[in-house]
């Protein structure tokens, strides 16, 4: 074989091993780096069970209208399963902290796969409308990875850095310590975190464990939990707030979706959003804008003939359409229509 089919050879694998993470946007439309155009994704992600999880936390993350994640010791779970079936139901994520957690880079490949086996089996059977299918690795040390993606499609490291608004490595993300043994202790330890995410269009994953006297690690007194949520309520349209699982959905469906438009009539236009992952994992909706078209006032959108959370805005004195869609839920139609709310939204990449 010479020298130049081998590289052509080689050119071919390539193109042919990414073609399933194609992605291809039709102009003049765009895909939020994060929902709504938001500058930073935020995941608050709480380790051990600890008792204030239950007792202070999910009560405060409810009254916020905020989302969690709940990685679970399922050895440790007897008496938390009730509180975390509720908690799955109202929309927090449920997730991987092994068995009994160990430190995975001890342990052999057959003691390591009982650990990420048997832990997922256990949540997945105590909250069944649910699955588990992300990890938080124990002392932060990693195991065998390939090993690992067996049963999770992301894991949960803590480096203590922002994370990309694409991780390098989706099985080992960074997450950040909070609480008296972290580096986040204060109001002002978040807000300094939160802007350093928008700045960079980042997410920042929060590492708590105890939550006041509970006697979890590293504790975190409530009121501070508390202003950290406050300040991401006063700030919503440039934090997006949401569960570890729903951030690595998005990621994935942003950086994998085409968006292509079928039809440009007069009153109407229709589109295709779709990607090539596994709808039954990656079924979260991506944000979209496009320019409002010329002589349209309001706009009716319609996926798989069913509304779509939509919304007019304007950046920089020019008129914009912005929805949220379902890749492969359905062509996407457009219309000249009903009025939906009207405002102006500050929206970034």
């Amino acid at each position: 074989m010479n020298k130049r089919y081998k590289i052509q050879l080689l050119i071919v694998i390539f193109m042919a091993g990414n073609m399933g993470h194609s992605k291809t946007i039709d102009s003049p439309y765009e895909v939020g780096t994060w929902p709504g155009f938001r500058k930073a994704a935020i995941s608050y992600t709480f380790d051990d069970g600890c008792s204030n999880q239950f007792a202070t936390a999910l009560p405060m993350f409810e009254e916020f209208g905020f989302k969690m994640t709940l990685f679970t010791v399922s050895d440790w779970s007897a008496g938390n399963w009730k509180a975390l079936k509720n908690a799955s139901a109202a929309g927090h994520e449920v997730a991987s902290h092994t068995v009994t957690h160990p430190r995975l880079n001890t342990m052999s490949k057959e003691q390591q796969e009982i650990e990420l086996k048997n832990s997922q089996k256990a949540i997945d059977s105590n909250i069944p409308n649910s699955k588990c299918i992300t990890i938080a690795y124990p002392y932060c040390y990693a195991g065998d990875i390939p090993l690992c993606e067996k049963y999770y499609i992301a894991a949960r490291g803590c480096q203590g850095f922002i994370e990309k608004s694409t991780p390098g490595n989706f099985m080992n993300i960074s997450s950040i310590v909070c609480g008296n043994l972290g580096s986040i202790k204060t109001m002002e330890n978040f807000s300094k975190r939160y802007e350093e995410a928008a700045a960079s269009n980042g997410w920042c994953v929060l590492l708590l464990h105890g939550i006041d006297n509970d006697g979890g690690y590293s504790p975190l007194p409530s009121a501070v939990l508390r202003e950290s949520m406050e300040y991401l309520k006063t700030h919503k349209d440039t934090f997006w707030v949401d569960t570890f699982v729903n951030v690595v959905r998005y990621i994935r469906e942003r950086d994998a979706v085409s968006v292509k438009e079928t039809s440009n009539q007069e009153n109407s236009i229709a589109i295709q959003v779709t990607d090539t992952l596994d709808n039954a994992i990656y079924n979260y909706p991506i944000t979209i804008r496009r320019p409002l078209p010329e002589n349209w006032q309001a706009v009716k959108i319609l996926q798989n003939d069913k509304a779509v959370n939509a919304n007019i805005i304007e950046l920089k004195s020019k008129k914009y359409v912005m929805f949220d869609a379902f890749p492969d839920g359905g062509n996407i139609v457009l219309s000249k229509s009903s009025p939906i709310t009207a405002g102006n939204a500050s929206a970034a990449n």
